[in-house]
């Protein structure tokens, strides 16, 4: 092995040296020139060679280093059409921003959680701001994406395309997803001819905003290439800033260094060994930072397989941290703390372990950002959580809170695989729990009383519920649910919209406590045969909507009847209301034989009374054809009614 291979080695690996040996013996006859190409191009690192091999770049990559010595070649497009036209091709309207206002308009795009860094204000003053809208994006609904990738539909519906106003515009193609999936200010890998071809030289030609580095077409996922024209190996990127092995920071394309001396850069955290002062280098606030405590003595000790950070706080705590070959942190055993504060660990998406055995309070956003990565969590005396805990989180299979008491929204957000939920103290739980979580057989919450929307919404595995305690239920209970047979939830009042709707197989529902239902309750359940809800006053449209098997139902308490009661159903004979007042918009009485209603007193269409062959309705005396039978026909009611609770026990 000559001396520029030996250097090569030394620098990118064995492997690297011998591919290089093996691939470009063309340019290894100069001397130096392969070498000088890869420094030139490559940030060093032993990595590169086995990235290459993982994503199958080979043919690219040796492309991409014979191009830059190909000086006759020459592949540039000619430009006939401005970007807006060549977007519209496509299916983009393009909007250049000239101020925050202009800016501002496009806010509206992004679901709460995932709005540019953008939107915060001052991004005119360094770059060049455009969006493209799909011309249907306002069709494109992000709920219909549940496991989000950077480029599919609804992610590229809305780009932010911006060029940094130096003189190399450098190029970040932003798109709807911000901060879900990995590296979003990277789309169609910052190269707009993957959007539609041509589209690099028409912003060259129409705007004047010429890419000092556009011409190169080699791409490799978790590398960006820098304002020196370097392709760096990144751990993690948070608005244009990647974080980089090597204690190296690029911010907006410009390369920072830091002294392995004097800092450690990890994960997106900057430790000054010599003040033992932690900071970040992007603005919003993270509670890790406040979770360590005023720091005292710090240690890094270099183990088999990772790297150990202890940190000694001035209260006499030992923090442990476990870092891995490239410093993120992978373990956190902190038993200092008491109350974690917002944004703990948000952008961190390696930790696998995290013990926090001491914590009370955590507020939200906490770890919000891990997706794939955190499988083991120790919290046995937390009490309160706040919303997005463990938000996109799709790794972790069970978690256990022994003394949770509330849960904030969007708890566990689209987790597919976590299979056993332990909350026996929980009271309270606000909206999107278990939001998208498909394995989930079994939930046991003897004392919840309170759930927001969404409850464990497209859950298509539950089978068994045990809610005993639960007085009140928000919009979506258990939507999409298809095992539950029976449910039994003894104390609830109030139900929101969309209670367990398109379930094909439930069977019994009893809800004795039960005083008000939303729109659309038991939307076509198609197998529900007894409804029993003795207290029940209210209800909204579509009230069993399409069940065809209901054959025994109870309410005596009903108030008010809506649009679409019962609408459909064929086996329903008999309605025993006695407390019924009025019916708004009903469509269809067409198979009651039976009707007792002595206080109804106001029906949208008094018509629809006319076919009921036994209908006593005495305040509505033209429509009760039983008027001379008032005796026989209030001793047949109570019959029925005798019949019905029998059935109904």
């Amino acid at each position: 092995m000559n001396e520029e291979l030996k250097i090569m080695k030394k620098k990118y690996g064995e492997k690297m040296a011998h591919f290089c040996r093996d691939n470009f013996p063309t340019i290894l006859e100069t001397d130096g020139l392969l070498l000088k190409l890869l420094l030139d191009n490559f940030e060093p690192s032993h990595d590169l060679y086995e990235d290459i091999i993982e994503q199958n770049k080979e043919t690219e990559f040796k492309n991409y280093i014979y191009s830059l010595v190909d000086v006759e070649k020459d592949n540039k497009i000619k430009v006939i059409k401005t970007p807006e036209e060549l977007l519209s091709e496509v299916g983009y309207n393009l909007y250049e921003c000239k101020c925050e206002e202009d800016i501002q308009k496009f806010k509206k795009y992004y679901a709460s959680g995932e709005e540019l860094c953008t939107f915060n204000g001052g991004r005119l003053n360094r770059c060049y701001v455009f969006f493209a809208v799909k011309k249907n994006a306002s069709d494109i609904k992000r709920k219909n994406f549940p496991n989000p990738q950077r480029q599919d539909t609804y992610g590229t519906s809305v780009l932010s395309i911006q060029f940094t106003k130096d003189k190399s515009h450098t190029l970040s193609i932003k798109n709807r997803y911000n901060h879900t999936v990995n590296n979003p200010d990277s789309t169609y890998s910052n190269n707009l001819d993957n959007i539609i071809d041509g589209l690099t030289e028409s912003f060259s030609e129409y705007y004047g905003l010429i890419q000092q580095h556009s011409n190169g077409k080699f791409e490799l996922r978790d590398y960006v290439r820098a304002s020196d024209g370097k392709y760096y190996k990144y751990n993690l990127e948070i608005d244009n800033v990647y974080y980089c092995p090597n204690n190296i920071i690029i911010d907006n394309s410009e390369v920072k260094r830091y002294d392995k001396e004097k800092y450690l850069i990890f994960d997106y955290f900057i430790l000054n060994l010599e003040t033992k002062k932690i900071k970040k280098h992007i603005r919003e606030n993270d509670g890790f930072i406040h979770s360590l405590g005023k720091i005292k003595k710090i240690t890094i000790t270099n183990r088999k397989d990772y790297k150990e950070l202890l940190i000694y706080n001035e209260d006499g705590f030992i923090i442990t941290i476990n870092l891995d070959k490239d410093n993120n942190i992978i373990m956190v055993n902190n038993p200092y703390i008491r109350g974690i504060k917002e944004n703990y660990l948000f952008y961190n998406r390696k930790c696998q372990r995290i013990y926090l055995s001491n914590v009370e309070r955590i507020s939200y956003d906490f770890m919000s950002d891990n997706n794939d990565s955190l499988e083991e969590i120790f919290l046995p005396k937390c009490e309160t959580i706040g919303n997005d805990f463990l938000y996109f989180n799709n790794k972790l299979k069970s978690i256990s809170l022994p003394n949770v008491t509330f849960i904030g929204s969007n708890f566990l957000w689209a987790n597919e695989k976590i299979e056993s939920v332990s909350l026996p103290k929980c009271r309270e739980i606000k909206d999107n729990f278990l939001y998208y979580n498909f394995v989930c057989k079994k939930i046991d919450m003897p004392r919840l009383e309170k759930v927001g929307a969404n409850f464990m919404t497209e859950n298509g595995k539950l089978e068994t519920i045990n809610l005993p305690s639960l007085v009140s239920i928000g919009d979506d209970f258990l939507y999409d649910n298809d095992k539950i047979k029976t449910i039994y939830l003894p104390n609830v009042t109030h139900i929101g919209n969309n209670f367990l709707p398109e379930n094909m197989i439930i069977e019994d529902v009893y809800l004795p406590k039960c005083c008000e239902v939303k729109h659309d309750f038991l939307y076509f359940d198609i197998a529900c045969k007894k409804l029993d809800m003795p207290m029940l006053e209210k209800t909204g449209k579509n009230f069993m909507y399409k069940n065809r098997e209901l054959e025994i139902i109870n309410l005596p308490s009903l108030v008010s009847i809506q649009d679409s009661f019962l609408y459909n159903n064929d086996k329903v004979k008999i309605l025993y209301l006695p407390n019924l007042i009025s019916i708004i918009n009903f469509k269809d009485f067409k198979v009651i034989k039976y009707l007792y209603a002595p206080k109804l007193e106001r029906v949208s269409d008094i018509s629809l009374l006319k076919d009921i062959p036994y209908c006593y309705t005495p305040l509505l005396k033209e429509y009760c054809n039983t008027e001379d039978l008032i005796f026989d026909c209030e001793q047949l009611s109570l019959e029925l009614k005798d019949n019905l609770n029998r059935k109904s026990r």
